[in-house]
């Protein structure tokens, strides 16, 4: 699991798990357990995650059921794959866990079918979130109220092969540059490495990675606030697919068929297989290491630089700690995620196995044990953070997506793929897209 969890990453996962969610009584019950549907005093916990963080989360545990006798914990966990279903399948049978970590990409529907409790009245009392900021927990927050404290903080960053750059004399751009900055140093890598590399994958299908960021810099969002239809208009997408167009002519980013095949491979990234230096795909990194072996760096997501251009960054939450709302343990569950929002030996334990920790106090508990690319990763991370709370012109963080949110995104992505390819015009393209985007929302 990355440092940044990429909304690519969570909505190709969650594909088709968001309807289970929404048939709840369909589904057939799970044998067993001690979740909200039984009267055991035990509270149940489950996550997926690495066996790393597996251990981690056990460890902290074990802390805090020293400190807190009375409140057992029976420990569910397992990789990503099956874990909504399994947990879809439980709320069906009255034997879900009582506190689960949850994604941000799910969070509204869990919340709006009634699967989640809200917590607000906890907050200032058994939960600290000293040191959260407005914009963080809005990742956790569904039509005005908290369902899920965020685990770490989330940014939209670029990763850098620094090891491609230095080898064509090239330096690492500045934090604050802009799109144009980006295309001037990718075309000249092109002509520096004699047309064997390009600067920077196609981001023109992405969303939180790279359009999200730019229609927000456009004083647009993603998806309108009530979630039923689109935030931005179709001149910025055909400004924005103009731009990615240029950049393949260009020489500047690769040609269809790379960015194809590393669709949902990122063994296949541009990055990772040598024949680009920048790319938007932040799982290239993670708290799992590198999967390359080139030094990396890391850089925000380009600024606008047209006259009255909006902060475009901005932060997501990582993975949430949420509680089911028919527990009978929720306050307890609501220590629990109080615990590893604040507790140093907790925040210890986890380093960066839940993302990069969510407040400073957390960040430089950890800082010192951490390798030179983690050092970077968290330094990038705290740098946007502190960019976007001080920014006058930034938009309110994004909500967390509507039902459809993952077919648009692809839907985005095949879109810039056809034009790529040359088999639809950007402004054929453009009409088709919207389209079938809002007769997805609207459904």
């Amino acid at each position: 699991m990355g440092h940044q969890i990429s909304r690519r990453t969570l909505f190709r996962t969650a594909s088709g798990i968001a309807a289970a969610a929404a048939t709840g009584g369909s589904l057939s019950a799970c044998g067993g357990g001690t979740g909200a549907g039984t009267t055991s005093g035990k509270i149940t916990m489950t996550w997926w995650g690495s066996d790393d963080r597996h251990n981690a989360y056990k460890k902290a545990l074990a802390t805090f059921q020293k400190s807190n006798p009375k409140i057992k914990i029976e420990e569910r966990y397992s990789g990503y794959d099956g874990y909504f279903d399994k947990f879809n399948t439980q709320v069906a049978g009255g034997s879900a866990p009582d506190l689960l970590q949850m994604d941000t990409a799910l969070v509204a529907q869990y919340a709006r079918k009634g699967v989640i409790a809200p917590i607000d009245e906890y907050v200032g009392k058994s939960l600290d979130l000293t040191g959260f900021s407005k914009t963080l927990l809005a990742a956790g927050t569904v039509d005005g109220k908290l369902y899920g404290v965020p685990s770490g903080i989330g940014v939209n960053i670029l990763t850098v092969n620094v090891t491609g750059l230095k080898k064509l004399g090239l330096e690492l751009p500045d934090r604050e540059w802009t799109w144009a900055d980006l295309k001037k140093i990718a075309v000249e890598v092109n002509k520096k490495s004699g047309g064997k590399q390009f600067g920077v994958d196609d981001g023109g299908g992405g969303t939180l990675q790279a359009f999200e960021v730019f229609a927000r810099e456009k004083g647009q969002t993603f998806f309108a606030t009530d979630g039923k239809k689109l935030g931005f208009t179709a001149d910025t997408l055909q400004e924005w697919w103009e731009f990615w167009a240029e950049m393949r002519k260009d020489k500047a980013s690769p040609a269809a068929a790379i960015t194809s095949a590393a669709h949902n491979d990122l063994t296949k990234n541009g990055v990772v297989i040598g024949k680009t230096l920048f790319t938007f795909d932040s799982g290239v990194y993670g708290a799992g290491g590198a999967i390359t072996d080139a030094v990396l760096d890391f850089l925000p997501t380009p600024q606008g630089q047209w006259s009255g251009a909006h902060e475009g960054n901005f932060v997501n939450g990582g993975v949430l700690l949420s509680a089911t709302k028919a527990s009978k343990h929720i306050a307890d569950s609501v220590k629990i995620m109080s615990f590893f929002a604040q507790d140093a030996t907790a925040i210890k334990d986890m380093q960066l196995l839940r993302g990069i920790p969510p407040t400073e106090k957390a960040r430089s508990l950890i800082s010192a044990g951490l390798s030179d690319t983690d050092k970077k990763s968290m330094d990038i991370a705290d740098y946007i953070s502190k960019r976007v709370g001080k920014a006058t012109n930034a938009l309110p963080a994004p909500q967390p997506p509507p039902n459809g949110a993952d077919q648009i995104w692809d839907l985005l992505f095949q879109s810039n793929l056809a034009v790529a390819f040359g088999k639809k015009t950007i402004k054929a393209q453009l009409s088709e897209f919207f389209d079938q985007a809002q007769s997805i929302l609207s459904q």
